[in-house]
């Protein structure tokens, strides 16, 4: 299982969470296994997606395609995404 984090900055959030939403057959086409959303808290168009997928280099694909890049700018992200992909280091409950 790999993780993946995106930071990107949106025009504005209501219309990309939108269109992210339709992205889900985008997202499962490349070993998606979901994804969490989160808005810095004083800067709601600033966004963070962390994605559990299937395989890195799935996901690196994803990141990478022509599709990707496609929605992105559909979805009105501002300049290019950050994508950082991550190793599971610890899990702990407390």
């Amino acid at each position: 299982m790999a993780h993946v984090l995106v930071r990107l900055t949106v025009k504005e959030q209501a219309e990309w969470k939108k269109t992210f939403e339709e992205g889900a057959t985008l997202r499962k086409k490349f070993g998606s296994k979901g994804v969490r959303v989160f808005a810095k808290a004083d800067s709601p168009n600033e966004i963070f997606v962390l994605g559990k997928y299937k395989d890195l280099d799935q996901a690196r694909e994803m990141f990478q395609s022509q599709e990707f890049r496609d929605a992105t700018q559909k979805a009105g992200v501002v300049g290019a995404p950050e994508v950082t992909y991550l190793d599971n280091v610890a899990k702990l409950e407390h």
